[in-house]
């Protein structure tokens, strides 16, 4: 329990500090060439609170599904697989349909699955490291 209760910190915090890298650094430029799509820094502000409880989310459901699924090989190859999995169900998911429903150019959709699928990899390695079953 130690270790996915750590597993779950740990990538909630590289999952925190993904995301700001990749949108708030990466992406900035992006974002304000779209300024009238997106809501006001105060108003997103006001949610953050629900960023937070989602990503919990997601890392809580991360590490549960691949303690449940970890095989025993080496843990480089299979957290590369679940960061690339992960991606496929939620990063290429949502940039799609988020493309769908939101006026933004096609280039802005594309950094959004190049830059959370390199995320998901990474967040998959760390929870696989963490994960990963003592040598005996």
């Amino acid at each position: 329990m130690k270790k996915l209760t750590f597993a779950m910190v740990a990538g909630f915090v590289v999952q925190m500090a993904g995301l700001l890298l990749i949108h708030s650094v990466w992406l900035k430029r992006d974002y304000s060439d779209t300024a009238g799509t997106w809501r006001t820094l105060e108003a997103a502000q006001a949610r953050v609170w629900a960023m937070l409880l989602g990503t919990a989310i997601y890392i809580v459901g991360a590490v549960l599904i691949y303690e449940r699924g970890r095989e025993a090989k080496s843990w480089i190859g299979q957290g590369t697989r679940f960061g690339i999995l992960l991606s496929l169900v939620s990063v290429i998911y949502g940039s799609l349909s988020g493309w769908v429903i939101l006026p933004v150019p096609h280039q802005l959709v594309v950094k959004w699955i190049v830059g959370e699928t390199g995320l998901a990899v990474a967040l998959g390695l760390v929870i696989a490291r963490i994960c990963q079953p003592a040598q005996r």
